[in-house]
């Protein structure tokens, strides 16, 4: 865009739109940040400022804002450009103390480093756009509160209607010689274009990336316990990408399970290559307070949201956490030293534990898990090591950070496997394995209901419950969890018992074979 073109399009804005339309939200704040529109004054590829045929120099020290759409570098400054009085007029400048943060995101727009699509915004700067949310708008700018920001941007948008300076394509990975395109999930043999940003680029050549999906296989045939796990892991990858371009509704959340150092690290730092990956504490998300603001603030712009060393995944707080990230579009979160804002829960959350899997019924629809093969007992660390050496050559660089060139082998098998079941998602049942400690509770309910449907709770087994767990209710239910059994109410004799059943028949039968 030219320096006149952004005075236009300033005067056109200021002074021939109306600001009441509702294209502009709502927001009792339009009139004040109409008004901060007026003193942007751009600076010309010769350093000055324009007044009629007059013109201005600025001085260095006096330039307030510098940006780029990543092409041409802009420069402003906010104030007022006039001509004295007198005999002999000439033109000067005064500046502000300040450039208003929205007058700035305006700017940013108008040079076509921001676009929307859908009613979301990007920034389409780079050959592979972000999305923005208020979270990003407020951290980037400085805005103390940001609700009405982007609606009230929308409404700019839908005036001026600016050509950004890339066009997206929200739904298409680029290569150096290739495109994945996420809507008719189909790997293309073309070149990307020079003026278009896309989802993801990745600077691989496509004979790279074809080569790379034979270890990628290898590596999960390797290291996974099954074939109902192999068929979860291999899905995952293209899956989080449908998911995070916006293309298909976060539906699901995976776990992945075993004992330590079997390669479940080193395929979430390969999907970590792919995806933008965030850090995020589950215990930390169940507090009150600004601690957890604080923390639901990391999912702003994250695709992949990995939770490493968790306590046990199971208890209610747990699962209305894990509902949350797997279905909910947004949430409430806060910075320091910023007011309350909203993130887009774009990320799917990837779990990594070798801690007790303790989930409900409620979460069968959302949950998928994946079981790794625990490691030889008696394996040593030199021996272990020179297993996974050449797997952690493959998917990473000598620092141990994903290298893109081994990573994409796990997108591409999975758009390939994708494909070949039909273009559908078909979750298989897993129930990991937990080595759990039975206590003589778990134990005595465990041979009982090997032999019948049910077990009143009797004043045998409140004894029993009593010496073990103690008034503690909620270790009770825990430990029922953990064994794959509930509590429900029956009638007996005319009278309303607590009773026990299985609920969760895969999760019993594996201590079944244990304790039977």
């Amino acid at each position: 865009m030219t320096t006149n073109e952004i005075v236009e399009a300033l005067s056109k804005l200021t002074t021939g739109t109306d600001w009441g339309s509702f294209d502009f939200g709502e927001s009792v704040m339009k009139a004040e940040l109409r008004k901060q529109l007026f003193k942007i004054k751009v600076i010309d590829d010769k350093g000055q400022v324009n007044y009629f045929t007059e013109s201005k120099r600025v001085e260095d020290e006096d330039i307030m804002y510098i940006t780029t759409n990543g092409r041409k570098t802009y420069r402003f400054i906010y104030g007022e450009v006039k001509l004295t009085t007198g005999e002999d007029p000439h033109i000067y400048y005064k500046v502000e103390s300040t450039f208003p943060a929205f007058a700035k995101l305006v700017v940013d727009y108008l040079i076509g480093s921001y676009t929307f699509s859908e009613g979301q915004l990007y920034d389409v700067r780079f050959k592979q756009f972000r999305m923005i949310d208020e979270f990003t708008i407020q951290a980037k700018y400085g805005f103390k509160e940001s609700s009405h920001i982007l609606e009230i941007l929308l409404g700019i948008h839908n005036v001026l209607n600016i050509k950004p300076i890339n066009f997206i394509e929200q739904f298409k990975i680029a290569g150096s010689d290739f495109i994945i395109d996420l809507e008719t999930n189909e790997l293309l043999e073309e070149y990307p274009k020079q003026n278009v940003s896309y989802f993801k680029f990745y600077k691989v050549p496509l004979e790279v990336a074809l080569d790379s999906k034979a270890i990628a296989e290898e590596f999960l045939k390797t290291v996974i316990a099954d074939d109902n796990s192999f068929n979860n892991a291999t899905l995952q990858a293209y899956y989080i990408a449908q998911v995070a371009c916006g293309i298909r509704p976060k539906t699901n959340f995976f776990i992945s399970k075993s004992g330590v150092r079997t390669g479940k690290g080193l395929r979430h730092i390969a999907l970590s290559g792919l995806f933008k990956k965030i850090d995020v504490e589950l215990d930390t998300l169940k507090t009150n307070g600004f601690e957890a603001l604080q923390a639901w603030s990391m999912f702003s712009g994250g695709e992949m949201a990995l939770a490493t060393e968790q306590g046990d995944i199971q208890g209610n707080s747990t699962e209305r956490i894990l509902k949350i990230i797997a279905t909910e579009k947004s949430h409430v979160a806060r910075a320091i030293g910023q007011n309350q804002s909203f993130v887009n829960l774009s990320s799917v959350l990837c779990v990594d534990t070798n801690r007790t899997v303790a989930l409900s019924d409620e979460m069968d629809g959302r949950k998928v898990l994946i079981q790794f093969k625990d490691r030889p007992k008696d394996e040593t660390d030199i021996e272990r090591e020179k297993f996974f050496r050449k797997y952690w050559q493959a998917f990473t660089d000598r620092n141990k950070n994903p290298d893109i060139y081994g990573c994409i082998g796990f997108l591409l098998n999975s758009l390939d496997y994708f494909n070949e079941i039909g273009q559908e998602y078909y979750w298989k049942n897993v129930e990991v394995f937990n080595d759990i400690d039975l206590d003589d509770a778990q134990v005595a309910l465990i041979n009982s209901l090997l032999k019948v449907d049910y077990i009143v709770r009797d004043g045998v087994v409140a004894e029993l419950f009593n010496q073990v767990y103690g008034k503690n209710r909620r270790a009770i239910g825990k430990a029922l969890q953990e064994i794959g059994v509930e509590s429900f109410d029956k009638w007996v004799d005319g009278n309303m018992k607590t009773a026990y059943r299985i609920s969760n028949k895969d999760r019993f039968k594996s201590f079944d074979k244990k304790h039977r």
